[in-house]
């Protein structure tokens, strides 16, 4: 591989992982204050798929968190398309979660 394109690309990793870091981070405020009213979902009795709605709904700082630290990590590997599409994952999770939030609404 060419050294332009290489530095290129490191730049390009390097803006989006501190923006998606950034972003990331912040997300866990209005995560934690739902997962503190999410004991508060049982309260209507049973419904299918609450379990699982309130299962990725605490597991969603769990996946931020492990993703954050797995794109760092993969930048340092200079794996800079990896640390790119790790940020995904965050974004899928939260897709799955405003499904099931349709779907046991």
């Amino acid at each position: 591989m060419n050294a332009p394109a290489t530095v290129l690309r490191k730049k390009i990793a390097l803006c989006l992982l501190i923006a998606a870091t950034v972003l990331f981070l912040a997300s866990l405020f209005p995560a934690g204050m739902m997962i503190l009213f999410s004991p508060m979902a049982f309260d209507a009795g049973p419904k299918p798929g609450l379990r699982a709605f309130v299962i990725t709904l605490l597991a969603y700082p769990v996946v931020v968190l492990m993703t954050i630290t797995a794109t760092w990590i993969s930048f340092a590997a200079h794996a800079y398309r990896l640390a790119m599409w790790l940020n995904v994952l965050p974004i899928i999770h939260l897709i799955v979660l405003v499904v099931e939030t349709s779907i046991t609404g």
